[in-house]
């Protein structure tokens, strides 16, 4: 597995199966007993896994899986915690997208992949001293939500939770319908295949206005190849490389700023 790859491959790269299953904790040393099939077991879990949380148009093999989520199970980016709430993010992006809001300016956020809800607050933590009326649309498929960040009153007061696939009609129609009349700015961090980041830049591109963005993080995992033919099929947004500039970035090529 190319190193430099898997470093830019292990901020947000599963906010679903992955952080769930690694828990934000220390890996565990197998046990000495280990059988072959408690290996072969373990082998197959962490492909399908990893699949289910990425889609099957990674181009990875199955050894090369296995050894990304092996170091995957150690990164300290899945013991970031922000307000005491996990957030899987790299702290070199996180800060690249705090210096974004505060040039874009958004009346409105969305988020898409919510996991525990860390980013949200945070993005919201930061809009508030931007944008004394900004909020922060976050959806995913399951409300795994902490119980702290919902409480906490940034939460209460900023931050709406929609509850469904980011690509579904019905979500994608709300989100239309509350963004009306808003700037807007995207963060895209769910299902990371090109199939559903290619739905998801069709869905929601449209609402960014000239100077903001859409944000696609762990893109060197399928999102990639939804960027480069979104990039080639129109002539509004362009890859801000600019943003880049730490090399442990997850949105390689991802920083897509709308330009006319």
């Amino acid at each position: 597995m190319n190193k430099l790859f898997t470093s830019l491959c292990v901020c947000t790269l599963t906010a679903g199966w992955l952080a769930t299953s690694i828990g934000c904790q220390e890996a565990e040393a197998p046990e000495a007993g280990a059988t072959r099939l408690d290996r072969e077991t373990q082998y197959r879990e962490d492909v399908e896994g990893f699949e289910k949380s990425v889609g099957g148009s990674h181009g990875l093999t199955p050894e090369a899986i296995h050894k990304l989520v092996e170091e995957l199970k150690v990164s300290p980016v899945f013991q970031n915690k922000f307000l005491g709430v996990p957030t899987v993010q790299t702290p070199s992006d996180a800060w690249i997208v705090m210096e974004i809001l505060y040039e874009a300016k958004p009346d409105l956020i969305i988020e898409t992949g919510t996991y525990k809800g860390g980013s949200a607050a945070l993005w919201a933590i930061i809009l508030e001293h931007i944008n004394p009326d900004g909020r922060v649309i976050t959806i995913d498929i399951q409300d795994q939500r902490e119980r702290g960040v919902v409480e906490i009153p940034i939460a209460r007061e900023r931050i709406d939770f929609l509850l469904g696939s980011s690509t579904d009609p019905e979500i994608v129609a709300e989100v239309h319908r509350r963004a009306r009349g808003k700037r807007v700015l995207v963060l895209l961090d769910s299902l990371h295949s090109k199939e559903h980041v290619a739905a998801e830049l069709e869905a929601y591109a449209p609402l960014v206005p000239i100077g903001s963005y859409v944000i696609v993080q762990d893109t060197l995992v399928g999102p990639i190849r939804a960027i480069d033919e979104f990039l080639e099929s129109n002539d509004t947004f362009i890859a801000d490389r600019a943003r880049e500039r730490y090399p442990d970035t997850n949105s390689f090529r991802g920083y897509l700023r709308r330009v006319r």
